[in-house]
């Protein structure tokens, strides 16, 4: 390996230091010294490094993706001493069929009754990895945990520094299986490591070739795009309904400038900025001077009686402003006269994660004649560097941006509120009253919408972190994301410890009882930060993130904390109390313009009364 290019040093350091640090921490794994195609046959050797000598007589290897739905065992695994050689057919390990497309890690496992039964996680069963345990879990349709069985060990595979070869997608490359008879017909099989684990993995892409079609499978065909055709029709004239009879009832507007619409597709009721906006407005008598209207349903997916679409259609058309705090498709569909005010109160302050138009090339990014978020004429946002930010996500004018302040932020500097709602949540929390520190995980959800949103809980060890939590007399609560469904498996030992805030929608009531806040990429860092405590971030797939999500500016220089990427990095952390909280003060400086509690009335006055500030500074 003389003569390196920097990039292949980095690569082999990479992989030299995450097997020291798994040495270090006396972890079990494979390292792999060879990963090699021969013909159909994948052929892997290795080290098993870290276990016992009758551990070593008791073990197996399997391909697994990583949500468990599709996995193949090694068809040989020979040990011999601490060394092992496992081979897969790859045209026959499916059952005798090709491997299905998917990514694959390779595991490590301790054998164990029905380990080769199908291990398929479906809405109601999931194969969990607590720390290297594999638990099968069974769920109910809400999300708890009915039952859980401890299923086996298992343990990651390194591709060895040693190895000369790095991973990359050309068919020369002997780690590397690639076969193409057309677009249609092909099969590849790269080696590859995860971005940020650096976990060995096989990923799979099969196309079979498409059998001939009889004359029933025609039939069907064309009926199943004749479906599709009626449902494209039925949805454009749905839309051209609503945009006519948005026409119709414009006439019917008085403009007077105070009809006020409070809406939202994604809650039930009014709450977030809208509802901190709505109170501050009754509180200063302005009911008397606006008439307020209100239109709210749970989910953008929840589809409206006629009734109830007609009479929001009639709201927007008739109104003066209008107020939404996310994403609302209904919203886009028309064209508002220039005197009507559109304010999105959007429900997360700072600049944080990419959004809309920041996302071009990647994932969830918009198309470019894309009416969405168009039609806003004023945005309140927390600081001129927030402006920027949300400005190229929406691909609006700056000028529509004004920094100043995010409604619901005004709590974090209300002493009454704060006494008021801690003792609230001292009552909802009561093992937190005791607690010498009250931990909080509050992670954001992996995927890209509410249809698809997951946690890794494999990333978590909770055992491990119940048992720190008894030694420090502490308490961890744990707020996921509302769009994951699967709710976190607490250990019955831990269960003092470790509390499930799942069913608390407003997330930063239960900041005021908070010492310590651990996230990864969660806007919540912002309402944290006016608290003025600690934070830690549990940033385990941060690369891989950045590659398909990204953030507005480099992750480092963004959060206002430590960073760590592994489960015993936090442990670390939490236990010296590492945090690199001197990051605090210039992160506030640069993300907030005012930090005096009274954003919503700069909002009420400057946005939808239009008084002039004596201060018109943008920055």
């Amino acid at each position: 390996m003389d003569n390196m290019t920097p990039e292949f040093e980095e690569i082999y350091g990479n992989r030299r230091k995450t097997i020291e640090r798994l040495k270090e921490r006396n972890k079990k794994f494979a390292e792999l010294t060879r990963v090699e195609f021969k013909r159909v046959i994948l052929h892997i050797e290795g080290e098993l490094v870290g276990f016992e000598k009758d551990e070593l007589e008791n073990l197996s290897a399997r391909f697994v993706t990583h949500d468990r739905t599709c996995m193949f065992p090694a068809q040989h695994f020979e040990v011999s001493g601490t060394h092992f050689h496992l081979t897969v057919n790859i045209m026959s390990a499916n059952n005798e069929a090709p491997i299905a497309t998917g990514d694959y890690d390779l595991k490590i496992f301790t054998k164990y009754k029905g380990m080769n039964k199908p291990q398929i996680s479906t809405d109601t069963v999931d194969y969990v990895l607590s720390g290297s345990t594999l638990l099968k879990l069974t769920y109910d349709n809400d999300g708890r945990c009915l039952s859980k069985q401890v299923l086996t060990n298992e343990y990651p595979c390194i591709i060895s520094d040693k190895v000369e070869t790095i991973e990359d997608d050309t068919k020369a490359n002997p780690m590397n299986f690639k076969l193409r008879r057309g677009a249609e017909n092909l099969f590849y099989a790269e080696s590859a490591s995860d971005m940020d684990t650096l976990e060995y993995k096989l990923a799979v892409t099969y196309k079979e070739p498409k059998p001939s079609q009889t004359l029933p499978k025609r039939i069907e065909k064309k009926l199943q795009n004749r479906k599709k055709l009626i449902i494209r029709d039925v949805y454009g004239l749905k839309i051209w309904c609503f945009k006519k009879a948005f026409s119709f009832f414009k006439h019917f507007a008085k403009k007077n400038g105070d009809i006020i619409l409070f809406a939202s597709g994604s809650r039930a009721e009014i709450g977030g900025n809208e509802k901190v906006i709505y109170d501050r407005m009754i509180e200063r008598g302005l009911d008397s001077k606006y008439k307020f209207r209100f239109d709210f349903k749970a989910s953008i997916t929840v589809n409206r009686s006629i009734p109830a679409m007609i009479r929001f259609v009639y709201y927007l058309a008739t109104s003066d402003i209008i107020l939404i705090d996310d994403y609302y498709p209904d919203i886009y569909l028309v064209d508002y006269p220039k005197n009507v005010k559109v304010l999105q109160v959007w429900h997360a302050c700072g600049a944080f994660k990419s959004l809309g138009f920041e996302r071009l090339g990647k994932p969830g990014a918009p198309p470019f004649n894309t009416r969405v978020h168009k039609c806003y004429t004023h945005v309140p946002v927390s600081s001129y560097h927030s402006a920027l930010h949300h400005a190229e996500g929406f691909a609006i004018d700056e000028k529509k941006f004004y920094p100043v302040g995010i409604p619901r932020t005004d709590i974090f500097f209300d002493d009454e509120y704060k006494a008021k709602t801690r003792e609230q949540m001292l009552e909802v929390f009561p093992e937190c009253k005791t607690a010498k520190t009250v931990y909080m995980y509050a992670p954001t959800f992996r995927g890209n919408n509410a249809n698809n949103a997951h946690f890794p809980f494999d990333k978590l060890d909770l055992t491990a972190w119940g048992k720190f939590l008894d030694e420090t007399d502490s308490v961890l609560i744990v707020k996921l994301h509302p769009f994951v469904k699967r709710r976190i498996e607490i250990p019955d030992e831990y269960a003092h410890r470790i509390l499930d805030a799942s069913d608390y929608r407003e997330v930063n009531d239960i900041l005021f009882i908070v010492d310590v806040l651990i996230t990864d990429y969660s806007s919540i860092i912002y309402e944290m930060s006016l608290l003025k405590k600690p934070m830690l971030f549990f940033a385990f797939d941060q690369k891989y993130y950045e590659a398909t999500r990204d953030f507005y500016e480099p992750y480092e220089e963004l959060v206002p904390g430590k960073i760590v990427h592994d489960f015993d990095e936090l442990m670390t952390a939490l236990r010296d109390k590492d945090y690199e909280f001197e990051k605090m003060d210039g992160f506030i400086k640069k993300n907030f313009k005012y930090t005096d509690g009274k954003s919503t009335d700069r909002v009420i006055d400057q946005l939808i009364m239009g008084i002039e500030p004596e201060d018109n500074s943008r920055r």
